[in-house]
C-alpha cells in the first residue's frame, strides 16, 4: 500500500514547500520550548512535575496548529498522512510495549546491577506517570506531525519515497544532537535517534497514518526519557524513578563508559531490527 501518486501535494510549488517546511520546523521548536517557558511563568500544578506543565499548553497548541495548516494550504490531511486514527493504533501500541520490554529485559539480563521499584508512594507514582505521559505525547505529537506528517510527504512527492524516508530520518537524528551535547554520547544518540526516525517513517509510510508512529514514539519517550524507567550507572540516575536499574560497569554493547544502556549500540540494534522487520513484512504482504 502506498500513498496516491496524484496527491495534491505534487501541485505545490517547490519554493512554497521549502518555505512551509522551515516554518513547520520553527513552529515545532516554538511549541516545544515556548510552552515550557510560558508554563513556568503562569502555572504551578502540584500534581505535575514542573517540566511537564508545559505539555498542558503545548499538546493542544500543536494539535490546533498542525491540523489547521492543511486547510490553510488547501491540501487534504490524508495526502499528508494525517488521517483519522484507526484501530491499528492498538497493534502499534503492542509493538511499542514489546520494544520497551526488549530494551529493559535485555539490559537487566546483560548487565549486572541492582533493580529497584518504587510504587509504595501513590502520590509520587501518579505524579511521575501523568507527567511522563504528557511529556511523551508532547514530543511525539509535535515531532511526528512535522517530520512524518508533513516533511515525509513533501519530500516523497518531490524526490521519491525512499529518499524521503532516509532524509527525514537523518534530519530527525541530527536535530537530537543537542540533547546530549557534552556527554560524549552525542554521536551515538544521533544514530539511535536516526534509527528511531527510520522506524517511525516506515510505519507512517506503510500504514499511511502518522498516528501509528505517534503512539510508538509517545510510549518510547514516556518510558525511557522520564522518571518511569531509568537504566544507567549510578552517576546518571535521576533522584528517583519508578523503576531504576543501576549498574557499575557496561561493555561496548550497552554503551561502555560513554552512554547509558538506553542510548547504546544495543538499542540501536533493536531499532534497526524493528525497522527491517517492518520493511520486509510490508513488502512481503504487498507481493
Amino acid at each position: 500500500m502506498s500513498p496516491d501518486r496524484n496527491s495534491p501535494v505534487e501541485g505545490v510549488k517547490e519554493w512554497r514547500v521549502a518555505t512551509l517546511s522551515l516554518i513547520l520546523l520553527a513552529a515545532m521548536f516554538t511549541v516545544l520550548i515556548g510552552s515550557h517557558i510560558v508554563a513556568n511563568s503562569l502555572l504551578s500544578i502540584p500534581w505535575l512535575l514542573p517540566e511537564a506543565e508545559g505539555a498542558l499548553i503545548g499538546i493542544p497548541l500543536a494539535l490546533v496548529v498542525y491540523l489547521l495548516i492543511p486547510r490553510l494550504i488547501r491540501i487534504p490531511r490524508e495526502a499528508l498522512f494525517i488521517t483519522v486514527p484507526s484501530r491499528s493504533i492498538l497493534r502499534w501500541t503492542g509493538v511499542a510495549v514489546a520494544l520497551v520490554g526488549a530494551v529493559t529485559v535485555g539490559s537487566v539480563v546483560g548487565l549486572s546491577g541492582i533493580l529497584e521499584v518504587h510504587v509504595s508512594d501513590g502520590r509520587f507514582l501518579s505524579r511521575v506517570l501523568l507527567s511522563a505521559v504528557l511529556l511523551g505525547l508532547l514530543a511525539a505529537i509535535t515531532e511526528e506531525l512535522v517530520f512524518r506528517g508533513y516533511l515525509l510527504s513533501f519530500i516523497g512527492h518531490s524526490w521519491g519515497w525512499p529518499a524521503a524516508i532516509v532524509l527525514t530520518s537523518i534530519l530527525f537524528g541530527l536535530l537530537h544532537n543537542g540533547k546530549v551535547a557534552g556527554t560524549g554520547a552525542s554521536e551515538l544518540y544521533v544514530l539511535v535517534a536516526t534509527s528511531a526516525g527510520l522506524l517511525y517513517a516506515l510505519i507512517t509510510y506503510y500504514t499511511e497514518s502518522v498516528w501509528n508512529a505517534v503512539v510508538l514514539h509517545a510510549i518510547w519517550n514516556t518510558m525511557f526519557h522520564t522518571q518511569v524507567i531509568s537504566i544507567g550507572p549510578a552517576e546518571t540516575q535521576p533522584e528517583r524513578a519508578i523503576v531504576s536499574y543501576e549498574y557499575a560497569e557496561a561493555g561496548f554493547l550497552f554503551g561502555g563508559n560513554w552512554a547509558t544502556a538506553t542510548i547504546s549500540p544495543f538499542v540501536l540494534l533493536i531499532l534497526v531490527v524493528a525497522s527491517a522487520t517492518v520493511l520486509l513484512g510490508y513488502r512481503q504482504n504487498s507481493i
